[in-house]
């Protein structure tokens, strides 16, 4: 897989005038009547809405992503909320309608022709049995897509056309019905008990071989089973299932084929023609008396006589009817049937029903027949031919040109014709979007090119109140006759070209070079015969001469290369035969490798033109793969592109792997091969060298050739979200970036004698925009307007769009006048990106005729706005979740942000503020008057006043984003209401708990809290119900099997051994790609160990832990305080302590952070989660979890972190810094809620290690490199916060704590600087003394014992003397005395520390005195009942002989020894 980009993306489509194409290929229809799915041959799937149970019509959803024709569509739960597709490339997708989005897609080396749904005797779950262009049954689970068996042919093998599964009576065994398009019949039996046996393929039962050629459909009659019906183009034939004989055959007219057919009833059937009409036949009818069953039936004995006395089975049916379109025009491709029966209340049989029959054709309509009922008098009188045949035309006709002309308004597209002068129709035939410009480039059919300021386009297109000078100014560049075909922007590919300059391929032939600053034609190549289709740029890595090159790829089968420098052509290849495929770049050994339609290889020499070699076969795909294999697709070695494929399905190819940068090089010209170009960077070393795309990306869709282009705006919140922040901590102004820049390209200095490109950034802006490729994002600065730059231009549109306005006045007031916000003009299509990166586009629909244009009544306006708002919230849970997230997360981060508002004023001022704040930090004192802080404020302001209305103005703004916030949060549905309401899908918000960008991590983790208490105690039970069979079991020894905790990234992967370069690639994408990476099913992997199993265990650990922890202890707190009826029904509607599932849980998240699986990456956002729910839960957890382990493996993640490398702000973590910044939370949340544990583990862990360096020698262990040792310095950091949070806590265990500080502090340095001088906090208990004179340490505990700890031997000796806690201690100045105090015994001990004769050792401490003191207790004192109790008393030695016992209210009392 190549280098993906996690990124959270929000897709608007932006439709034309003009409606897509839609060439039918297969059709599906609800059985409630109440949605229609067609499948198109452009590999588009269109969701279609039948109202009031009618058949009238309406497209809602285009879902995109399958690659080649969507070959076969099926239901697959009797509800019919959701389907399968397949498509000619193999893919599988299952589509779920309620939320409109993929739930699940794999890719297999098969192409489905047909797909049933079936569930077997014995089996939970549903089957889809699949047969295509192979010449078996294929049967996947219907929920996975992973394959479970085959049914496999033994006798003469041949592809599967048709299928029919069918339970007999009387027997528990199912039975399939395959038909060859050889004509041959085959019968499967299955067994409910075959797979316990461990049978992964069945053979057929029985197979005959029929005098049918080219058969294609086979269906079973609804009443009757055993009669079939078998369609073929020549002829359909009625046969008998039990012994395959022959009832009755027709042949088609002449002017057509028979494509496919079905029965309406037992006695009719309707064949579907090549033309386009359908045929309905009577079956022959039976003999009056003696057998009342109908006619052509098996168990009808007339046709059994027949058949005997003639030989052979060649009895036609009655053409009673004709389905035909009038003034029908021939069609493109076969139309696509289906067959709707809808229940008859009333009729001669229980089984009568009332058939309708829908068509959908290559111009994309849906046409709908309703079969008449004849009486048996009109039925005799057609079939006795006294009456001509009826042709029938179709009762309802929808299609997509007809929906699109009804909307009485324009949609809002990139261009609108009533702008331009001639108002005549204009075609967008190309475009390429510049994000460090904010430029879109248009080619049109008339030649003409268009530059046009996006970011005002959009905001004059979908936002009302803009005023006249805000529409944006165009430009025209004229030189093509003709249509414009390709356009490049080189400086977007690297950094070599100049920022000026555009190129630009038409249907003249002509590659024509652009000054973008003066407006003007600079050259034209004319040098190739035939359309240009393409313009790409060299990779680095070629010589000086190809580097200042492109290359340009035509229609007439040429390539060439042309030298921008030289404004030459300096190499042609056209000896191509077939049209050009693809193109690879091999610069180590200066060739250019083209790759044609028909595999062969051509190999030319970049440097002279020659032509090495050509290649063909086996071997050239062999040349084509080694260049991927050995330089690898980032290297820069190594470089594809394809030609002449659909812009639209490799733009979806990218967006499937999340690469934004892949995004953009799809649209560049439209041609681009993205599976070779879309790693960008390739693998990278860390996230600080990674490019995160720009924040929004303009891209080209189209269905064919043929459709005008519409507009894909897909907003990167995470680039969004880093480049704010970039721009608010940036340290220089944007006009000292980029001076005195070096020239890379050669060319003159006059190429850039203008200033600025018109309508654009100023020309410093433009050259820091030149360098964001090559330097890091920060450095990226361009303004769209005068005094708000482009990506606050960004974050407004967004921010815009997905607010829920007309809910509240007031909050809508304040968005408009405090935080600039715009109000939409219109409903928008949204797009949702889902599983695997399929995506679902909403088609416009009646939402989208109405349009707010001023001037309108105030009520109007926010009834209109609040109709829009409830289309958007109620249309998808994904869309909810993904738009909620992007709102908050960039909502948390202008609340962040010093006077984030989206006012240009506001911005001019924020700016002179923060560089006057700068100024005065440097220069120490005022800087004097600014009228530019004053402007705007009236009269009479002065510097600090404006400083301190500028203040105030700040903390409004965040109180409004605070609001805005908390709205989306918490009040939405409640505003909204729950039946205008999809509420946010927990699951997919589990993807983004510990999202690698902070702020989409913490708005995520809000959502789902917020989500969860909205729930309630009964829905969060529901949901621990619901996954809590996933969790992995555990044995005693706290080991798992290793295939139960597979990592998340192994297992969204298609195969087992997944290459390691590969998973370098992906180290921080393993619990995100749970949903979004193909697979390739593996038919011998066992069902508890498969992809899916292994995708659920991570999502209930993540899941039920959150829940545990956010939960559970809360639960058990009010439940042990307060037994009540109402504590208890919450103890069973959630978590407590007696729940097995927590003991599950807290086993599964500390395998994952002490024992974590060899396939498990260090540093995976799922071991990352993991620690964070331990930290969070750990009161929940404690008694199941070993907190030893835990504690040394969090200090262990805390360690390995890269903690050495700066990170600018704005720029994300990499894996292993952010895997110690969660576990040094983890640490600090487990630390503070439980200090005795922390403190008592460390120590005991602490005396431990002393133990086994005393024995390192004799068991010749190297202890250097142990946890607890290199964890010195954060076990003073955790030690410091419970000091400052909890004081009493560690005065409790205030010897442990003191031997952990000598522990991790150097005895030394102890001895020479003092024990509060090198660790300060510990001077805040009074009960810790030490004496440099004779370099010992007392301890006081609360137990009454006097700790002594000589640093010769670093080890504390316990001496009893106080029967209460210890209040002070304290040496005498020369180190031969120790004073110990208790106030709640009321007693002071003296204690002889002294050296023998000429300090050569030492004798053992022992109490000499004792004094009697007062007793302090808060009776005796109550003005000390606010001081805490390890601070009552300290002690001062006047003298060696006299001490002073202070108490903490002031009084004083003096012993002497």
């Amino acid at each position: 897989m190549q280098n993906a980009q996690n990124s959270l993306t929000v897709p608007i489509i932006l439709w034309g005038n003009k409606c897509p194409t839609h060439c039918v290929s297969s059709i599906l229809i609800s059985r409630r009547q109440d949605f229609l799915v067609t499948g198109s041959h452009d590999g588009q799937i269109c969701l279609w809405q039948l109202k009031n149970g009618s058949f009238k019509a309406t497209p809602t959803m285009l879902f995109v992503g399958h690659s080649r024709a969507v070959t076969c569509l099926a239901w697959l739960t009797p509800a019919d909320n959701s389907f399968v597709s397949s498509s000619e490339a193999g893919e599988m997708c299952l589509w779920d309608l309620e939320d409109s989005s993929c739930k699940e897609a794999t890719v297999v080396p098969y192409v489905h022709t047909h797909i049933q749904a079936y569930q077997l005797v014995g089996r939970r779950t549903g089957q889809l049995f699949c047969n295509g262009y192979y010449p078996d049954i294929l049967v996947y689970d219907v929920f996975s897509l992973q394959l479970l068996f085959r049914l496999i042919s033994k006798i003469n093998p041949d592809w599967i056309t048709s299928t029919i599964i069918m339970k007999p009576p009387g027997t528990p065994d199912d039975v399939v019905v395959g038909l060859t398009v050889g004509g041959a019949m085959k019968v499967w039996t299955i067994q409910p008990d075959f797979k316990s046996q461990g049978r992964e393929v069945i053979f057929e039962n029985e197979s005959k071989q029929l005098a049918v050629q080219g058969a294609w459909t086979l269906k079973s009659c609804p009443t009757f089973p055993r009669t079939m019906l078998i369609v073929s183009p020549k002829a359909w034939h009625i046969y008998d299932a039990g012994d395959f004989s022959l009832l009755c055959t027709t042949n088609p007219p002449d002017d057509t084929q028979w494509s496919s057919g079905d029965f309406l009833n037992t006695e009719q059937v309707v064949i579907y023609g090549s033309n386009g009409s359908a045929y309905l036949f009577r079956l022959p009818l039976k003999p009056a008396k003696r057998s009342q069953l109908p006619g052509s039936v098996a168990d009808s004995q007339h046709f059994r006589r027949t058949i005997s006395s003639t030989g052979t089975g060649n009895i036609p049916a009655v053409l009673f009817g004709v389905m035909k379109v009038p003034n029908a025009t021939p069609l493109a491709c076969e139309p696509a049937w289906t067959i709707f029966r809808s229940p008859k209340s009333t009729g001669q049989y229980p089984f009568r029903v009332e058939n309708y029959i829908v068509r959908g054709d290559a111009r994309g309509r849906i046409l709908v027949w309703a079969i008449p009922e004849y009486t048996k008098e009109e039925l005799t009188t057609i079939t006795d031919g006294k009456a001509a045949v009826p042709e029938h035309t179709p009762m309802e006709t929808t299609d997509m040109d007809t929906e699109w002309d009804r909307l009485t308004r324009r949609l809002p597209g990139l261009i609108d014709r009533a702008e331009f002068e001639d108002g005549g129709a204009l075609k967008i035939t190309s475009s390429l979007y510049a994000p460090i410009h904010g430029r879109m480039f248009l080619g049109m059919e008339d030649g003409a090119i268009i530059m046009l300021p996006a970011l005002q386009k959009l905001s004059t297109q979908l936002f009302i109140g803009k005023k006249p000078s805000d529409m944006p100014v165009y430009r025209f560049l004229r030189g093509h006759e003709g249509k414009v075909t390709a356009l490049l922007y080189p400086n977007q590919d690297d950094q070599r070209y100049d920022p000026g300059m555009l190129i630009s391929g038409g249907i003249d032939f002509t590659v024509r070079v652009w000054d973008l600053y003066q407006c003007q034609l600079q050259h034209t190549f004319v040098c190739q015969a035939g359309e240009i289709l393409q313009l790409i740029t060299p990779p680095s890595g070629c010589n000086a001469r190809v580097l200042h090159s492109i290359c340009s790829i035509a229609s007439d089968h040429s390539v060439a290369l042309l030298s921008l420098k030289e404004r030459k052509a300096i190499m042609m290849a056209s000896r191509h035969v077939f049209p050009i495929q693809a193109v690879k770049w091999r610069p180590v050994d200066d060739f250019l490798l083209v790759q044609c339609t028909d595999g062969t290889v051509y190999v030319w020499q970049m440097e002279t033109g020659h032509l090495d070699r050509v290649v063909q076969g086996g071997a050239a795909e062999d040349v084509m793969r080694a260049v991927d294999e050995e330089f690898g697709e980032g290297s820069g070695n190594g470089f594809a592109n394809d030609v002449g494929g659909n812009t639209t399905l490799q733009l979806f190819r990218a967006i499937k792997h999340r690469n934004m940068d892949a995004v953009r090089q799809a649209a560049k010209a439209g041609l681009k091969n993205l599976g070779g170009n879309a790693a960008g960077g390739g693998v990278n070393d860390g996230w600080s060298k990674t490019f995160f795309g720009h924040p929004l990306t303009v891209q080209p869709v189209r269905s064919s050739p043929l459709d005008q282009e519409n507009h894909l705006l897909l907003f990167d919140v995470e680039a969004l979200v880093l480049q704010l922040l970039q721009e608010e901590n940036r340290t220089d102004l944007i006009s000292d970036i980029g001076k005195n820049t070096p020239r890379t390209d050669g060319k003159p200095a006059e190429w850039r004698s203008s200033s600025t490109i018109p309508g654009s950034a100023s020309s410093a802006a433009t050259s820091a925009a030149d360098q964001y490729h090559s330097k890091p994002p920060q450095k990226q600065i361009a303004f769209a307007t005068e005094g708000m730059s482009m990506t606050v231009e960004v974050a407004q549109l967004l921010v815009s769009l997905l607010y829920a306005w007309g809910l509240d006045p007031e909050m809508d007031r304040l968005c408009v006048e405090k935080l600039g916000m715009l109000q939409p003009k219109q409903a928008v299509n949204y797009g949702i990106i889902s599983k695997s990166g399929y995506m679902t586009l909403l088609l416009p629909t009646s939402i989208h005729r109405k349009s707010i244009e001023l001037p309108q009544p105030q009520e109007r306006i926010r009834d209109m706005l609040a109709t829009i708002t409830r289309g958007h919230w109620s249309i998808s849970n994904t869309l909810t979740t993904v738009h909620l997230v992007a709102l908050v997360s960039v909502a948390n981060t202008l609340m962040n942000i010093q006077n984030a508002t989206f006012h240009s004023d506001y911005e001019k001022r924020r700016k002179l503020h923060r560089r006057l704040m700068r100024m005065d930090t440097k220069a120490g004192q005022g800087s004097g008057p600014a009228p530019e802080l004053t402007q705007g404020l009236g009269g009479g302001y002065s510097t600090s006043e404006a400083a301190q209305t500028f203040t105030e103005q700040q903390a409004q703004i965040k109180q409004t984003w605070s609001q805005l916030t908390a709205m989306h949060c918490v009040l939405l549905s409640e505003r909204l209401g729950y039946e205008n309401f999809k509420p946010p899908d927990v699951e997919v918000m589990l993807r983004r708990w510990q999202d690698r960008c902070l702020e989409i991590r913490t708005a995520s983790q809000a959502l789902i809290l917020s989500e969860l208490r909205r729930m309630g105690g009964s829905g969060r039970r529901h949901l621990i119900e619901q996954w809590a069979m996933y969790l992995p079991n555990f044995t005693a020894n706290e080991s798992a099997p290793v295939s139960e905790m597979r990592s998340a990234s192994a297992a969204s992967n298609a195969i087992p051994d997944t290459p390691a370069s590969e998973q370098l690639s992906n180290e921080d994408e393993d619990f995100e790609e749970l949903q979004h990476e193909p697979t390739v099913s593996d038919p011998s992997l066992p069902s508890l160990y498969s992809v899916e199993y292994r995708k659920k265990q991570s999502t209930a650990i993540i899941l039920l832990g959150i829940i545990g922890a956010e939960f559970g202890p809360e639960t058990q707190l009010s439940v042990s305080r307060s037994p009540s009826i109402d504590a208890m029904k919450a103890k069973q509607e959630t978590m407590s302590v007696t729940d097995p599932v927590i003991r599950q849980v807290a086993k599964a998240l500390s395998h994952i952070v002490i024992n974590p699986d060899e396939r498990l990456q260090p540093f995976s956002s799922l071991r990352r989660s993991a620690v964070d729910l331990l930290g969070r839960g750990f009161l929940a957890w404690e008694p199941f979890v070993d907190i030893a382990q835990i504690l040394l493996s969090l200090l262990r993640l805390t360690l390995d972190g890269d903690r050495q490398v700066t990170i600018p702000t704005g720029v994300p973590l990499t894996p292993a810094q952010d895997m110690a910044r969660a576990a040094r939370h983890a640490l600090e949340m487990l630390a503070s809620v439980r200090p005795p544990v922390f403190i008592t583990v460390m120590n005991t862990e602490i005396a431990r290690h002393n133990s086994l360096v005393q024995s390192a020698q004799t068991l010749n262990v190297n202890l250097n490199n142990a946890t607890i040792v290199r964890a010195k310095e954060e076990l003073l950091r955790i030690l410091d916060m419970l000091i400052n949070k909890h004081p009493q806590s560690v005065a409790d265990l205030i010897v442990e704590a003191v031997e952990i500080v000598i522990h991790s502090l150097d005895p030394g340095r102890i001895k020479t600087h003092g024990l509060v001088e090198l660790f300060p906090p510990v001077g805040r208990f009074p009960m810790i003394a030490f004496c440099k004179n004779n370099r010992r340490i007392a301890v006081g505990s609360k137990k009454g014992g006097v700790y002594i700890c000589e640093l010769r031997g670093v080890k504390m000796q316990s001496y009893g003397g106080h029967a209460q806690p210890v209040s002070s201690c304290e040496f005498s100045p020369d180190g031969k005395h120790l004073a110990t105090f208790s106030c709640k015994e009321g007693k002071l001990l003296f204690w002889q520390i002294g050296a023998t004769l000429f300090g050569l050792g030492s004798t053992q401490p022992r109490c000499v005195k004792t004094c009697k003191a007062v007793s302090v207790s808060f009776q005796n004192w109550p003005e000390l009942k606010d001081h805490a109790e390890y601070r009552m008393a300290r002690q001062r030695w006047v003298s060696n002989k006299d001490v002073m016992v202070i108490l903490a209210n002031g009084k004083e009392e003096r012993y002497s020894l």
